[in-house]
Order: structure tokens, then sequence, then C-alpha cells
């Protein structure tokens, strides 16, 4: 049986890796809508591509295409105007706050969520938890460490600790003091994954790690959460059992290999030039817990999970304002952390339990930020 999807965020890095394994599998999957956001340039090429398509989102208008294909919906207002009732299964592959509208939104329709937006549970796990008990939807994790970790785990046995893994980014040999001389050229190199600017920031600050800790928290419902340096990004992620057992997932470090395992999830099946681990050679894999002195993210993360959710929010506003402005060479690479810190210090620990409150505090925060960055 054919199913139809929604994918949001097509244009981006894990959105075009979704692009290519559903044209590898017309036969089992109707691509339905999709949104760009600012990048609108493949459009005419996914409408081609995909004669299923019937809604499009775009932040900017699309007069031309409008004109040409008079039978697709184009929107460029409110990205929720995506959702149909003939959608059976959404990928959220939006990055930043923005992307937690969808994943609530999927949630109220009972839909199957392949999710690469750890934002939303970094915001808004609890209220995402608390919805899912009255929801049939069930959330896939588009993330090899979660993803890892989501094939780890057994019904039969506890688990005592997630061991998450992490590159350490290009400058994982740095110390703090030595990151004021970081240039946005050479942040924007990542040694393992290739990755959108966003993303590839918050990996070399730890950032991108300190989500995934939140998100693992809110997706498995385990506190217990260690976080290794692992340079080669071989193992994704590894789970400890009561017993001192340890089970792990490996594989080539590619984003293909997960979104394609959720997209048949429980069957495994291969996919267009998948690449698999060559034992020809020694394979090393080096892992160590990671300074929490050195990258300060994770104990932030941790100190999140004891907290109400204002932290949480504040954490990611916060990052996200002070990312885009070094991105716009604004402020150091250094400072991105450093102010975030001191936003995430001063904030209030209450808790937000609806959708408009969280968005609320999120303005708040990154008007905050920016006021703070002016000083």
């Amino acid at each position: 049986m054919i199913k139809n999807i929604i994918l949001f965020g097509a244009s981006g890095n894990i959105g075009q890796q979704c692009i290519e394994l559903l044209k590898e599998n017309k036969d089992k999957f109707n691509l339905i809508a999709l949104s760009v956001g600012k990048n609108d340039s493949q459009v005419e090429s996914f409408l081609h591509s995909f004669p299923t398509l019937k809604k499009i989102y775009s932040t900017k208008k699309l007069s031309e295409l409008e004109i040409k294909y008079p039978n697709i919906e184009f929107y460029n207002e409110d990205i929720l105007k995506l959702f149909s009732n003939k959608d059976e299964i959404v990928i959220n592959a939006l990055s930043g706050f923005f992307g937690l509208q969808v994943t609530l939104k999927s949630i109220e329709n009972n839909l199957i969520l392949l999710n690469s937006n750890k934002e939303s549970f970094v915001t808004a796990g609890n209220l995402i938890n608390e919805m899912l008990k009255k929801s049939e939807t069930k959330i896939y994790p588009i993330d090899s460490e979660h993803c890892a970790i989501f094939q780890c785990l057994e019904n039969e046995n506890k688990v005592n600790t997630l061991f998450i893994t992490a590159s350490g980014g290009s400058f994982r040999n740095l110390t703090l003091q030595e990151t004021a001389n970081v240039s946005l050229k050479d942040a924007l190199k990542h040694p393992n994954w290739d990755m959108g600017k966003k993303i590839t920031i918050d990996s070399s600050t730890m950032f991108n790690k300190a989500f995934e800790i939140l998100e693992a928290y809110h997706l498995f419902k385990i506190k217990n959460i260690v976080t290794l340096l692992h340079p080669q990004s071989i193992i994704h992620s590894m789970v400890e059992f009561e017993d001192g057992s340890i089970k792990a997932q490996l594989s080539v470090p590619d984003m293909k290999q997960v979104i394609n395992y959720f997209l048949h999830y429980p069957k495994r099946i291969s996919y267009d030039r998948q690449k698999n681990l060559q034992f020809n050679d020694l394979i090393n894999l080096e892992l160590k817990e990671i300074d929490q002195n050195r990258f300060k993210p994770i104990k932030f993360a941790l100190k999140c999970i004891e907290l109400k959710n204002s932290k949480s929010i504040a954490l990611n506003a916060a990052n996200e304002i002070c990312v885009e402005y070094f991105l716009n060479e604004k402020i150091q690479f250094h400072q991105i952390t450093e102010i975030v810190e001191i936003i995430f210090e001063e904030c209030e620990n209450i808790e937000l339990t609806t959708y408009q409150q969280i968005l609320d505090y999120d303005a708040a925060i990154r008007k905050k930020t920016i006021s703070r960055i002016g000083e």
C-alpha cells in the first residue's frame, strides 16, 4: 500500500537526502506536499520528479510557477496549510524553533512523524509527551544517535545509561582559550558530516549534542545520559543494561541510512549507493567521556533535565540568535557559548505548558539575547 508523505524542509541537507530516497521508492510513497523556505531554486525540479505533489510552501511568492502549474496550491505564509486529510507520514526536516509547530500539528492529526527537528523536544518535550498520551502518533527520530538508541533498546530489559557519541567537531583538540581565534571559515568545516551552516556551528560548540541529550531524555524517558567523544563517528550511540552489558549501533556516517531505516521500519532494506563499513584496514574506535568544563553546553543540557522547561527554551533561543550573529560575523565564535551561558543563568526557572506560552517565552529570550549582544 502506497503511503502519502509531507516533507518539511526539502531544500535542506536532510530534506535532500529524503528526496533521493523517495525517488527510489515511488512504488511505496507518494510525496504530496513539501516546503522549501527561502531556497526555492529546486521547486520546479521537485514538481517534475514527483507528479503526485499537490502543495508547495515557500517563504517567497512563486508567481511564475503558480501560473505554470495551476493545479498546484502554493503557500508563502502559513506552513501548516500543507497538512490535509490525506496525510499519513510527516517528515520534519526543518531546522530551529520554527519546526515545533509542525511537530505539534502532526501529533494533533495522529500522523506518523519522522522527526529531525530536535528543537521540538528541547523546547516542548513535556508538552509533546502529554499530547502523545491522547494521540496515535508514532515519532521516529531522524538522528544518527537517537536512531542508534532506538535500535539498541530491549522491551524486556531496563536501561541504566544512554551513551551518546560526539565527533567533537573541528575544534575538539582546542582549549576554550584557543577557540578565541576561530574564524567563520574554520567553523563551517566539519571533519565527518556534510551539514547545513547552523548545525555545523552547533556541532563545533557542542550545542547540537546538548540538544540531542534533551531530545534523548524526552524520547526515551532516561535521565542517566553520558556523552562520549568519538572522532570516527562510527559508533552512533550505546545502551548499557542493568547487568553491565552494552549494545552499540555502528555504521558509516551517512544520514540516508537513518532516514531509510525509519521509512521502511520495521524492515531493513538497502538503498542506492549504500556505504558499508570496510574491515580490510584497521578501524580505530576511540571513546572518551567529554570534559564538561571544556564543552559547557553538555553541562547546561544535563542541568535542564532537572529544571523547568523555561531553561531549555532559553538555551535554544539564545543559541539560535548567537549562531545567526556569528554567521553574519557580528560576534566571535567563543562568544556564542559565553552569551548563551549568561542568558541561561539569568532566565527564570518556570514550566510553560502551552505552545503559545512557549512561543512568547522564546520571543522574549531572543529579544533579551539581542540586547545582551548589543551591550
